[in-house]
């Protein structure tokens, strides 16, 4: 009930705050702190609390190996956005998630591996969407912000439900289901076209990054330090690894469209 109760009421105020974020700041600012563990770590730590270290440093390699599927529903989605089309290109990056997800359950929940996977899974996805194209400020009507926190909201109540009597690796897998993503980008899209959407879910997948980093540090060092330090040692990770993406990927896209 606890962890209910904290989903219902940290999703609604983080689709909030990235949306602000997002309107203050532009897409890639806005995308970068909706793809940073803002919700898995939470509910990380909320695993570890109710059902122990190990059930969480398991549910972790899970969510690190999730990412994969999170930051492919975020390319397919800005490969496929066209015009102000946003359907055909959200039930194209859903289906790519699910089959992604339906694969990664069966990889081998070793860290290491999973290591290995993501993060040159996650830099390649962010080459594949492109540069960023800075876009010019859309009005916004005054439902749009309630509008989506709802939508969040209802999702992740449903999702809650659906996964009450699941083990570690699905808990952890599903803790990166693209609720945020999903909402974001498909108001993003509707309101100011693919491009914006496009700038969004790449700040997102370079967000992942840091993500990544907190749950691999969650996963190889809950079992043997104690809950406190080896988390604070994640987000520390975490921080400085998407910092660090940020910087560098966004350096890259800068000189490519000086360049170009």
């Amino acid at each position: 009930m606890s962890l209910l109760l904290f989903k219902i009421v940290i999703t609604p105020l983080l689709i909030g705050g990235a949306t602000l974020l997002q309107r203050r700041f532009g897409g890639a600012v806005g995308g970068l702190v909706t793809g940073l563990p803002v919700t898995s770590a939470p509910l990380s730590v909320f695993l570890a609390l109710q059902n122990g270290s190990v059930f969480a440093a398991k549910a972790a390699v899970g969510t690190l190996l999730g990412l994969i599927a999170m930051a492919g529903f975020c390319a397919t989605y800005a490969r496929a956005a066209r015009g102000k089309r946003w359907l055909p290109a959200m039930a194209l990056a859903t289906v790519a998630c699910a089959a992604l997800f339906t694969v990664l359950a069966r990889v081998p929940q070793r860290p290491g591996l999973a290591a290995a996977m993501v993060f040159p899974v996650l830099l390649g996805l962010v080459l594949l969407v492109g540069r960023q194209v800075p876009g010019a400020p859309v009005p916004h009507p005054w439902w749009d912000l309630p509008a989506r926190m709802m939508f969040a909201l209802a999702a992740v109540i449903g999702i809650t439900a659906a996964s009450a009597n699941l083990g570690p690796t699905w808990s952890g897998m599903l803790a990166t289901l693209p609720v945020l993503s999903a909402i974001m980008g498909g108001f993003t899209h509707r309101q100011a076209g693919p491009e914006p959407a496009k700038t969004l879910l790449r700040g997102i997948i370079v967000g992942s990054l840091g993500a990544a980093a907190f749950n691999l540090v969650v996963a190889m060092e809950l079992r043997h330090a104690g809950v406190a330090s080896a988390y604070c040692a994640a987000l520390l990770a975490a921080l400085c690894v998407a910092a660090l993406g940020h910087a560098l990927l966004g350096s890259r896209m800068r000189l490519r469209e000086m360049n170009g």
